[in-house]
């Protein structure tokens, strides 16, 4: 039996090989490579989402301050009803008899100094009264417009740099000049404690007011 095995294997190893055979793989193994192109695969289309409603504002507008946080909120571009009502909320959380430690007056917080220049006499009973909502809030529109053009004059001087309605709000509470001087936002010191957290807290609440107002209309 060893002696067949043997035998077979001299026979497959002397076996001929077909030239053509050879002549093919060489040809073959020599030509140039051939790159697949990547299947396509099929992708399901995600369907866009979405986003969710902001949430609800901490306090509803009170309904004798929306007609005019409306039309304040219309008074100049950057300022919206949301962005006057979220600021009238963190200056006085819409109390008409409020007066702080400062003696700032009213619902928009005036100082009688800020008040003697921008106070107006809004729902024509012939006072410009810090403690009428019609007067404080169209006297805060006026006082903010004037904050973002003033800002976008200095960002267009290359003189400040940020966000025009954010600079403007940082100028409410602290001072235009604050803005100036900084070139941007204050910072350090009660700028960090005070006016920083005042800006983020308005623009925080602006979308949320924004929403309720609009579902109100």
């Amino acid at each position: 039996m060893r002696f067949a095995v043997l035998l077979f294997a001299s026979a497959i190893s002397v076996s001929p090989v077909n030239p053509l055979v050879l002549q093919a793989v060489s040809d073959y193994s020599d030509g140039p490579s051939v790159e697949l192109a990547p299947p396509i695969v099929a992708t399901a289309a995600v369907p866009k989402v979405a986003p969710p409603p902001p949430p609800a504002p901490p306090v509803p507008v009170p309904a004798e301050f929306e007609p005019w946080i409306v039309r304040a909120g219309h008074k100049c571009e950057g300022i919206t009803p949301g962005l006057i009502a979220a600021q009238v909320f963190s200056e006085s959380s819409f109390t008409t008899s409020a007066v702080s430690y400062s003696n700032a007056l009213g619902p928009g917080q005036f100082i009688p100094e800020t008040w003697a220049r921008w106070g107006v006499d809004a729902d024509g009973d012939g006072s410009a009264d810090p403690f009428s909502i019609a007067d404080s809030v169209m006297a805060l529109a006026d006082f903010m417009c004037f904050n973002v053009d003033s800002v976008k004059a200095g960002i267009t001087e290359g003189k400040i740099s940020g966000d025009p309605v954010d600079l403007a709000l940082a100028a409410y509470n602290a001072g235009l000049g604050a803005v100036q001087h900084a070139g941007g936002m204050p910072e350090g010191g009660d700028y960090s404690t005070q006016t920083q957290p005042y800006v983020a807290k308005i623009r925080g609440l602006e979308k949320s007011f924004d929403a309720a107002l609009e579902n109100r209309v």
